[in-house]
């Protein structure tokens, strides 16, 4: 079995459309703390978070009862007139993931 790597995605929703607006990378939140958001929404089914469901849904109410974790750990407005919000977890095969990093910072310009 190959190594993977792991990222869970704040999913962004226009709510007039049908498709993903955009993605927030949100995979410096320990698992730990999704078990907790989203424990109502686990059921006795699922081995492991994620298990069994694309996402989870952020509503504004569950939103606003993790509120003060969420705007120190997100930085990012949540605009509930505006967009819908799941949270979901994607994985690539190691070997196929692309740097998506510089490890120094651009030259000197040569002038």
């Amino acid at each position: 079995m190959s190594k993977h790597y792991y990222q869970i995605l704040l999913e962004i929703f226009l709510k007039t459309e049908d498709k993903v607006l955009g993605f927030v990378n949100i995979s410096h939140i320990p698992y730990k703390k999704f078990e907790e958001i989203f424990a109502d929404d686990i059921t006795e089914d699922q081995r492991f978070l994620f298990d069994d469901v694309g996402s989870y849904i952020i509503t504004e109410e569950l939103y606003l009862k993790h509120e003060e974790y969420l705007r120190k750990q997100i930085d990012f407005n949540f605009r509930f007139d505006l967009f819908l919000y799941s949270v979901g977890l994607v994985s690539i095969e190691a070997d196929k993931y692309q740097k998506n990093y510089y490890e120094k910072l651009p030259p000197m310009f040569q002038r």
